[in-house]
């Protein structure tokens, strides 16, 4: 591998590690201020507050991180293409998916909230969909760390 090759490699994977930490930390809390507007948003005041700070969360951290943290993948993929002939990187993208997937969940539901939708899972749903990001993210880092296959 030449050393400019080599150097960008690096590079994404860095980027990458800050992207899907800077996800997992926006995913992990927007889904608790979810459960805390489904419990405890019937104060007006209340309500608005969290509406902010989880559309906020959403549209400048989490969304961004999930995109920056996609883009470094798939350029570290490109710059090492050998990768996609390991078993653990198809996992992982599998789980990937899943994980964005309930990323943009958690943005309809922020828009849902905000728009007093009837539509909102209850606090109990949305403390089991909390979990659900903890539970891929377990499995993701166990794929990159262990490669199993």
């Amino acid at each position: 591998m030449g050393r400019v090759v080599k150097m960008s490699y690096f590079f994404l994977k860095w980027l990458h590690f800050v992207a899907i930490i800077s996800w997992m930390a926006g995913i992990l809390y927007l889904y608790r201020l979810l459960v805390y507007l489904a419990e405890r948003g019937n104060n007006p005041q209340v309500h608005e507050l969290l509406s902010l700070m989880a559309r906020r969360l959403y549209r400048y951290i989490t969304f961004p991180a999930m995109v920056v943290g996609f883009a470094a993948g798939l350029g570290m993929i490109f710059s090492m293409p050998a990768l996609l002939s390991q078993g653990w990187v198809h996992a992982k993208l599998t789980l990937l998916v899943l994980l964005a997937g309930s990323t943009l969940y958690a943005g309809v539901l922020v828009q849902r909230f905000e728009q007093k939708d009837p539509r909102v899972p209850s606090g109990k749903k949305l403390r089991f969909l909390n979990e659900v990001p903890t539970l891929l993210m377990l499995v993701i880092v166990g794929l990159a760390v262990f490669r199993p296959f």
